[in-house]
């Protein structure tokens, strides 16, 4: 079995909600939702949430998720989010709460104090990409592909070895602090994936949001699914011939990228996401 297949039916466990059709449910007010419709009735949506979830992210957010799958379709995107296409009277004010899924598609970091040797973020707007090597003034961060498991570490694919996601425990409404909590948790799991060889076999931070969003919708523990899916993954790489280079597209810009740590830089280019590390 080709291992690249294996990943995306062991993943299934955790996405099967994103290839869900949901031309069904697809009464747009927006222009943005409009567009989501039109890119699920043509077949690009799988890298799309539920329709649901979609409309309660900020129009940035929209914009963001939808930017990839139109580009394809060569739908474009309004240069306004703010046109509606319901009557005048539908004006109701936008709940505060609304606010709290801005920046779904990027992790977001809590301001603190921190002295020099403390800082952990990269500045990207001095950083430059090539194939497999983006450099930011003296340093070079590296392209993660996927291993053979002659290459990893002693242990990481014993059953001993896990993935570790702490549970959320704030306020289940509270969507910043989600945010500020799927942002620490999402640098373990690309860690914790890299450790197993699966460098290129990641979830975007996109998804893997939205994976958490659904999932608390079900009842469904997060950190526990997620621990489950490692443990059938490292089971099966003991056995399983794993692609290396599952995609041979590279991004094209560096605005495709957002650092995670001052050590990895994580880019999403749609068919794939890469890790770079320092």
């Amino acid at each position: 079995m080709n291992f690249s297949m294996y990943i995306k039916t062991t993943l299934v466990l955790v996405m099967i909600f994103f290839s869900v059709s949901t031309v069904a449910n697809c009464l747009s007010n927006t222009e943005y939702e409009r567009i989501y419709c039109e890119i699920v009735e043509q077949g690009e949506g799988k890298s799309l949430p539920r329709f649901e979830d979609f409309k309660r992210n900020d129009v940035m957010v929209q914009k963001l998720l939808l930017k990839r799958p139109a580009e394809k379709l060569k739908i474009k995107l309004p240069a306004s989010s703010k046109t509606r296409i319901t009557k005048a009277s539908d004006k109701r004010p936008v709940p505060e709460k609304s606010a709290q899924f801005k920046l779904a598609g990027k992790p977001i970091k809590k301001l603190q104090q921190s002295t020099p040797d403390q800082v952990t973020n990269v500045s990207l707007s001095q950083c430059s990409i090539a194939k497999n090597v983006i450099s930011c003034g003296h340093r070079r961060f590296y392209l993660k592909k996927n291993e053979p498991n002659s290459r990893l570490a002693k242990g990481v694919l014993d059953e001993q070895y896990k993935m570790g996601l702490p549970s959320y425990k704030g306020d289940a409404e509270d969507g910043r602090e989600i945010q500020f909590y799927l942002s620490d948790v999402y640098g373990l799991y690309i860690q914790k994936m890299v450790d197993i060889g699966l460098g290129a076999s990641t979830m975007s931070y996109a998804r893997f949001f939205h994976t958490f969003n659904d999932l608390q919708a079900k009842n469904v523990d997060f950190s526990e699914r997620f621990e489950t899916m490692y443990s059938f993954l490292k089971k099966d790489k003991k056995t399983m011939m794993v692609k290396l280079e599952p995609s041979a597209e590279r991004p094209n810009s560096i605005s495709q990228c957002d650092d995670i740590s001052k050590q990895v830089i994580v880019c999403d280019i749609g068919v794939v996401n890469w890790v770079y590390v320092n």
